[in-house]
């Protein structure tokens, strides 16, 4: 419940400054966080470890710890900002890449599976979907308490895109999505439900979800890759890559469709490891 309340209490303050002032705030709470949860800061590190690789000195580590917990608390922000920011506004902020593979996939008419990873501020950029007029499902972690979970969802839904909690009832409205041809996001880098499909990720073996891939081969929709990257100057990149080659049917097809899905992800974490804001252990042995 309290991070309920702190929601709300940011609601009402932080959230109408300035971008450049609500960073700075989440900065400074990012830095004090850093500084009295050390089990947080064991968590990131264990993370990133194998994204930085065996030979990362510890300074380097420590630097890209605090990274995270910075770019998680200006992620904060602006989901609370969100809500009071204009749609051009957001347009102006963010560079696409790749678009028209995104087009491409829903003009072949059986719907677009979008997976990404908790990478750059991905509530933001993605926003992008709304500007133009993407008809889009982004499932969610469902949230507890209720109350939170309808707080975080109303937040994200205040430009126009459809949010919904991966509960009972869930894939059947992402079927229906699809066969409309319409699109569905998905993260696919965090295990949630404890229940995913064993893979190697960054050459360790953890569980991740294989919902994309078994909707996918179920269906027949485009499985499209899309991340996001923050700039320095305040600005966004988002970038759509090319429809996976997904494999139908086989005794291996799932796995192989989920190395395809893993490549992708690893190439764009590698490119900005402090961004990749995944707070709770993502190894099974590092819990």
């Amino acid at each position: 419940m309290w991070i309920y309340l702190a929601f709300k209490i940011a609601g009402f303050t932080t959230a109408y400054l300035p971008t450049k002032v609500g960073y700075l705030i989440a900065r400074l709470v990012a830095d004090t966080v850093y500084v009295f949860r050390p089990s947080l800061r064991a968590a990131i590190a264990a993370n990133l470890r194998p994204v930085l690789g065996p030979e990362v000195d510890n300074a380097t580590l420590k630097q890209a710890v605090r990274g995270v917990l910075r770019n998680a608390a200006k992620n904060y922000f602006d989901l609370i900002h969100l809500p009071h920011m204009k749609l051009d506004d957001i347009d102006s902020r963010i560079t696409t890449h790749g678009w028209h593979n995104f087009e491409d996939a829903l003009n072949r008419g059986k719907g677009v599976i979008l997976v990404t990873a908790h990478l750059g501020s991905f509530d933001m950029a993605g926003q992008i979907l709304a500007v133009r007029s993407a008809k889009v499902t982004v499932l969610v972690e469902a949230l507890k308490p209720a109350v939170l979970l309808s707080h975080v969802i109303a937040l994200r839904r205040s430009k126009g895109l459809t949010h919904m909690p991966v509960q009972l009832g869930v894939l059947r409205a992402v079927i229906q999505s699809l066969r409309c041809s319409e699109a569905v996001a998905l993260v696919c880098d965090r295990d949630i439900g404890k229940d995913g499909f064993k893979s190697k990720f960054f050459e360790k073996e953890t569980t991740l979800p294989a919902g994309a891939v078994r909707i996918a081969m179920r269906t027949g929709a485009e499985v499209v890759p899309i991340f996001n990257l923050r700039r320095g100057d305040g600005r966004y990149d988002v970038y759509f890559e090319p429809a996976l080659d997904i494999i139908p049917s086989g005794d291996d097809a799932v796995a192989r469709n989920m190395e395809q899905i893993i490549a992708v992800m690893e190439k764009y974490i590698k490119t900005s490891p402090e961004q990749w804001v995944v707070l709770s252990p993502v190894w099974a042995s590092e819990q």
